[in-house]
């Protein structure tokens, strides 16, 4: 089995991209829903989060127990420290959960999950080909603007916090560079599939 993470920038097109797989016949993992699933239904987490965010006001917790996932990432995107603090109670779950997903689809030639922290988080090793979704920043933040809603000033900040730079696009063993048309995009990923494939 040849497990591939799909990374990049926020609003880069990684769910596009793993979509385009998934049409492939790859089986797909998205860990950003995985993450929702985690802090909607892990009292561990939940527990460990709440206690990290103590003090904050009207607090982090909703009726049902859950998590204000919007609250929590106003907070973080304008907190670094708490961002990486965040992380660290959430990336050993995530984890877990990609692990338990390699395992169920052992039988699979090929399998593709989306990790948007894939450096921070140390999960590159987990995998065998690292592909990295680029997009220009005015395309980035044109789509967190219009299509998530987001406000010019929180779109720069998530976009500030989850910087992909040019040393993690060196990290990568296929980039896709998704500024162009949905066709174009269809066809880098059909490029990057078969050379996979090949190997």
């Amino acid at each position: 089995m040849k497990k591939i993470a799909i990374t990049g920038g926020i609003a880069s097109g990684k769910s596009l991209v793993e979509k385009l797989f998934r049409g492939k016949g790859v089986a797909t993992l998205d860990t950003d829903k995985v993450v929702h699933g985690v802090l909607e239904n892990n009292k561990e987490v939940i527990a460990s989060v709440q206690k990290l965010f103590e003090g904050y006001e009207g607090g982090i917790v909703s009726d049902d127990g859950g998590l204000y996932r919007k609250k929590i990432g106003k907070i973080v995107f304008s907190d670094i420290e708490k961002l990486k603090a965040l992380e660290n109670i959430i990336h050993p779950e995530v984890k877990r959960i990609v692990e338990a997903f390699f395992v169920e689809n052992s039988d699979k030639e090929l399998v593709a999950v989306s990790v948007p922290l894939l450096f921070e988080s140390g999960m590159e090793k987990m995998f065998d080909y690292v592909v990295a979704v680029t997009a220009s920043d005015e395309l980035r933040l044109q789509r967190l603007i219009k299509d998530r809603g987001m406000t010019k000033e929180d779109a720069l900040k998530r976009m500030s916090a989850q910087n992909f730079g040019k040393e993690k696009l060196e990290k990568a063993d296929f980039v896709i560079e998704n500024n162009g048309t949905a066709e174009e995009l269809r066809s880098a990923v059909d490029k990057v599939f078969e050379k996979i494939k090949a190997r």
